[in-house]
């Protein structure tokens, strides 16, 4: 038997980190979109052997291995996951929750587990939140487009709300890796993120829009001194030829809305369009 499911990767713009006890009530306020690439999850039952493998490289999931044994325990029946990604591991978009939504769906459709695609998703959450992986990119994975997060906690505990937007590109360009654990260990980085993360949330609530989402994007990365040098310049290399852009939440990536084409001068360039859909 076979299954398979698709998550958004999902870059976020800024946010403010909201701790519970609870894994299910703890997350992120702010705002992040989605792509149209991101993770694909195939599920082969006929395997001898459990095994993940990453763009055919075998790999380490804790949010996909949390998510399996909430699903089907630690005796389940031994089964490939093999999981397509888009786009690269700790730059920001989102990687360890889409792959933890994509596995999750994938596993109910060939050995149903009893639960729905919101259970299923809490579970992508509260992996995420136990892992120290990411705060808040399942929520809006799970919605689609570009998501307001109201009120943290997983899917059917925390709200979202979409912001509509037209169809567009967005460009990127990866310049290092960032470690959220290592961010959120940094006490007074995150009394900054979280102060920032809130303005910011109020004034894309108050004149929500994409460009706006942008322009608060850069602030907080600039002004939380998350930003590196060099994706200082990028940032600076695509307004300076009308674009507007920012860094990736966490992770050492600059994306940009317009103006992509310069982001050449920084390395490879990736391309997508808004995506609309949500995991499925």
């Amino acid at each position: 038997m076979m299954g398979s499911a698709f998550a958004p990767a999902h870059i976020t713009g800024f946010f403010s980190v909201m701790p519970n006890s609870e894994p299910l009530r703890a997350g992120s306020l702010g705002c992040g979109l989605c792509l149209e690439v991101g993770i694909r999850a195939e599920i082969d039952a006929n395997s001898s052997v459990s095994v993940i493998t990453l763009n055919g490289e075998h790999t380490d999931f804790p949010t996909v291995e949390y998510v399996l044994a909430e699903l089907l325990g630690t005796n389940r029946p031994p089964f490939s996951i093999n999981l397509t990604s888009d786009v690269r591991p700790g730059f920001g978009f989102g990687v360890s929750g889409a792959a933890a939504l994509a596995a999750g769906f994938a596993v109910t459709q060939v050995y149903g587990a009893g639960m729905s695609k919101r259970d299923v998703a809490a579970l992508a959450h509260c992996g995420e939140v136990l892992n120290r992986t990411g705060m808040g990119d399942v929520a809006g994975q799970c919605a689609g487009g570009l998501v307001m997060r109201t009120v943290p906690g997983a899917p059917g505990v925390g709200v979202t709300q979409r912001i509509p937007v037209q169809p567009c590109e967005i460009s990127w360009v990866c310049l290092g890796e960032i470690s959220t654990a290592s961010i959120l260990d940094e006490e007074m980085t995150m009394q900054r993120v979280n102060d920032m993360g809130l303005k910011a949330l109020k004034s894309l609530q108050k004149r929500p829009g994409l460009e706006h989402f942008m322009s608060l994007s850069r602030q907080f990365a600039v002004e939380t001194g998350l930003v590196s040098s060099r994706a200082f310049d990028a940032v600076e290399a695509v307004e300076a030829h009308g674009g507007m852009a920012s860094m990736a939440m966490l992770g050492d990536t600059v994306f940009a809305l317009g103006g992509g084409e310069v982001l050449e001068e920084f390395g490879e360039v990736g391309h997508s369009r808004i995506g609309f859909v949500g995991a499925h």
